[in-house]
């Protein structure tokens, strides 16, 4: 970490007009001693939820090779399929988790009420559960709370909360009631920046740049710090200013000077314009997360079933079936199975995006990444199986994640909650049981 010549809080805010932009860890923020601001670095936690499982031919279908989902060999020594290929550049911070489920939701009835018990393992019975559990997401946010100015980013591709039967939401507070989940870009981008001021909510409203106003405390700011910390202040502001530029899509930089004013914003992507909508949520998120906005986020792609309003996102990227038709009709056709896997495919190519933010972006003494954990699966895994669920956990290398392996469970003994305690006790949070857990103590994964 280079020398410093000037101190900075660690939770200074720019600001202008009703405007709050919060800062990410620069050397100036290192008070007293370097290993003291490392230490005191934010960890993050996101949940990433996709939906009808994955695609998963038997051994003795031509498909099998490339289109089943879990990856070839097994530690170490693994490599991902054509499906998920594109995670392989960062296999050295993912592991691949087999053999993990909710013991309670295998006999709920209906395969596609599992995502409500998703993180929080609670049995849910359709037409009888009245009221869900807390999530894990929200035990780690409340443990959190006050430190950040979000205590959690509760995100789907629908928002709202659903019902129990077909939930729009992951996370679920302590007395188990839905948490109302945020789709809308441009109020999430409000609720990040804090537009407090009248002025500054109409012009948001307007569509005109928030950040406008900070530019001339960024200016006085940049002045004082070093040339690392000048960078890092500059790579944060030009994040932000790549998250507008590919949300406006009637406006270009008119100069791309450093002094240029940036564009006017339009946060209005429907969820329809998918890759845009969905890489826009992780840019926001990746914000919150660089700036300790938040600590906790989640995540919903899309909606079990095939009523959901996101079914028909595969057919928006160019595929013949919806999402519920790929999952039921795959081993129905000689190339069922590769078009689901054609889907899967997609949604790891969002996560590699995601990863990659996280991955090149320095904080410390690594990345961003090393201080996130991510938890991405479905709450199936062939069609209506609510066992074996496809899961991967991703970074976490300095919250003690042992990443870069595939690591298969036996169901018989061992329960997801056990890794939900784990994932909380990365965040800090000392708890001991959550949900169904059994105390298993999932070492495989975790120092």
């Amino acid at each position: 970490m280079a020398d410093k010549s000037w101190q900075l809080q660690r939770r200074t805010l720019l600001r202008g007009a009703g405007v709050s932009l919060a800062l990410p860890f620069m050397n100036a923020m290192a008070v007293g001693s370097e290993q003291r601001a490392i230490n005191a670095l934010p960890k993050r936690a996101a949940f990433i939820f996709f939906p009808n499982g994955v695609s998963l031919p038997k051994q003795n279908d031509p498909q099998h090779e490339d289109w089943f989902w879990f990856p070839k060999g097994e530690g170490k020594d693994y490599e991902f399929r054509t499906s998920q290929a594109s995670l392989n550049p960062y296999r050295d911070n993912i592991s691949v988790i087999s053999g993990l489920s909710h013991p309670a939701n295998r006999n709920s009835g209906d395969a596609h009420v599992n995502p409500t018990g998703f993180l929080t393992s609670k049995d849910i019975v359709k037409g009888k559960t009245t009221f869900n559990s807390i999530s894990i997401d929200q035990v780690i946010s409340d443990y959190h709370i006050a430190q950040t100015q979000l205590a959690s980013m509760p995100l789907s591709t629908i928002g709202g909360v659903g019902n129990l039967s077909r939930t729009y939401t992951l996370s679920f507070d302590k007395n188990g009631k839905g948490i109302p989940a945020w789709s809308d870009l441009k109020a999430i981008y409000e609720r990040m920046y804090i537009a407090s001021s009248p002025a500054a909510k109409a012009r948001l409203k307007e569509k005109t740049h928030l950040l406008n106003d900070i530019y001339r405390d960024a200016r006085d700011l940049k002045r004082n710090l070093g040339k690392e910390d000048q960078t890092t202040l500059d790579e944060y502001l030009a994040a932000i200013a790549e998250l507008e530029k590919k949300v406006a899509n009637d406006k270009l930089w008119a100069d791309r000077g450093a002094q240029s004013a940036p564009p006017e914003i339009n946060l209005d992507i429907e969820f329809t314009d998918v890759e845009n909508y969905i890489r826009t949520m992780y840019d926001l998120m990746y914000l919150a997360f660089k700036s300790d906005i938040t600590r906790v986020a989640t995540y919903q792609l899309a909606s079990e079933g095939g009523t959901a309003p996101t079914n028909n996102l595969s057919k928006r990227i160019g595929m013949v079936k919806d999402l519920h038709q790929l999952s039921h009709s795959a081993a129905k056709s000689d190339v069922g199975f590769k078009d689901w896997g054609l889907w899967d495919q997609f949604v790891a190519r969002q996560l590699a995006y995601f990863v990659k933010r996280l991955k090149d972006t320095n904080e410390g003494d690594g990345s961003l990444l090393d201080r996130c954990l991510i938890f991405q699966g479905a709450a199936t895994s062939r069609v209506h199986d609510n066992t074996n669920f496809p899961l991967i956990l991703a970074g976490g290398k300095k919250m003690g994640h042992k990443a870069g392996q595939f690591v298969t469970y036996d169901e018989d003994k061992n329960n997801l909650s056990n890794l939900f305690v784990r994932i909380a006790n990365s965040m800090d949070v000392p708890i001991e049981t959550f949900g169904d857990s059994t105390g298993v103590s999932m070492n495989e994964l975790f120092v």
